[in-house]
């Protein structure tokens, strides 16, 4: 049975009336039957559900019972035109449908059930598996299709049975319902069709296997169109997962929660192709965030002892000490001593530590050596003249 606008669907299939016997119960009971409330004007259901009146009731047998090759009151012969775009029709072709038809609606399924769009692999399993099936390639006609194809309802089952979904749609039918809003509308529920969705949870009249799926079936304009923005992004990013790198990140709580929140800045005007350049800096982000650090810089080589004393002989004794002596009346050097290199300066380190440390060089300090450089002297020599 369609249900009008998006309205309740039938949950068990022993209850399910074919619409060719509505007709034959009368308008009052196959409208009690359908749902439909006395004169009851047509309203809007938190844009999702509408309740006709009894005449109305009747109009839509007509066209019910004239699907079923039947006829209305006035004995007029009428072909309905189907509810619902089939991908094809099961049994009435031998040619395989094209999977890609279904890339779009089963991008939907992943935002009414898991909030993100698909990964490559889930995408590709899932086209295959609903042409298989040879089951409707949108929304609505999926919603139909769930109680009359078993392969289609062990489908849909599939993600709302998973434990990503159940993960992700926690808590009481309230809970349930506002996260099932804002993933697919990017709005929290009107009061209205709260009631109304949890009052079909509660009775039983639905369960969360297949609400999902009846909520974005129900969908009116507004919301419809939010669907279909956020399913083209969602297309796009997948598209995007082109790198092993990228598949590898876009997986577990962490990648998966930043991808919902990129798709939670959606709007009904956002400008996909402008968008590309969102969904390129998230996947980068997600690959960054699971690249192993970069390994730590090598630790500085210790500190040459010898420098700092290099530098104190340097401006302290080779004034005199030299080849080339700068102190006036100090050429040749003293004793031919001198400490231009490092080897002059380690041959004679037991000497430069003596008279340093005595104080008796520099010869009356002409130079200003100070005590703490006489001491860094002195240890060096006590480290070993390293």
């Amino acid at each position: 049975m369609v249900a009008p606008c998006g309205g309740e669907y039938p949950t068990r299939r022993k209850r399910f009336t074919p619409p060719c016997r509505f007709f034959s119960m009368g308008a009052r009971t196959a409208a009690r039957r359908l749902g439909i409330h006395g004169s009851q004007p047509i309203r809007n259901l938190d844009r999702i559900a509408m309740r006709p009146s009894i005449k109305q009731a009747v109009m839509l047998l007509s066209v019910l019972l004239a699907g079923c090759g039947g006829s209305d009151r006035t004995g007029m012969s009428q072909q309905a035109t189907p509810p619902v775009q089939l991908a094809t029709m099961a049994g009435s072709s031998a040619q395989a449908v094209d999977p890609g038809l279904y890339t779009s609606v089963v991008q939907q399924l992943y935002l009414a059930y898991f909030g993100r769009p698909a990964d490559p692999g889930g995408l590709d399993f899932y086209v295959h598996k609903y042409a298989g099936a040879a089951s409707p390639s949108d929304v609505r006609g999926l919603a139909d299709a769930y109680y009359t194809n078993p392969t289609v309802q062990a489908l849909v089952e599939s993600f709302s049975n998973s434990d990503e979904s159940r993960g992700l749609y926690t808590g009481d039918n309230d809970a349930f319902l506002t996260a099932v809003y804002r993933n697919l509308f990017n709005r929290a529920p009107d009061p209205e069709g709260l009631a109304f969705w949890r009052e079909k949870l509660n009775i039983g009249a639905m369960t969360r296997a297949n609400a999902a799926l009846n909520i974005m079936a129900g969908a009116q304009p507004p919301d419809m169109a939010m669907i279909d923005q956020k399913a083209a992004v969602a297309v796009n990013f997948t598209a995007a997962i082109n790198t092993q790198d990228r598949v590898n990140a876009y997986q577990g709580p962490g990648p998966l929660a930043t991808v919902r929140a990129m798709l939670a800045t959606v709007t009904a005007n956002t400008d996909l192709a402008a968008f590309n350049a969102t969904i390129e800096a998230t996947l980068n982000q997600l690959v960054a965030s699971t690249q192993p650090p970069p390994p730590p810089p090598p630790p500085p080589p210790p500190p040459d002892p010898y420098a700092p004393v290099a530098q104190i002989i340097a401006a302290r004794c080779v004034g005199c000490h030299s080849a080339n002596p700068t102190i006036p009346g100090f050429s040749p050097a003293p004793l031919g001593i001198m400490f231009d290199t490092s080897a002059q300066v380690h041959a004679r380190s037991a000497q430069i530590a003596s008279v340093v440390g005595s104080g008796f060089m520099p010869y009356g300090n002409m130079t200003g050596m100070t005590a703490a450089e006489r001491k860094v002297i002195a240890d060096w020599f006590a480290a070993g003249a390293p």
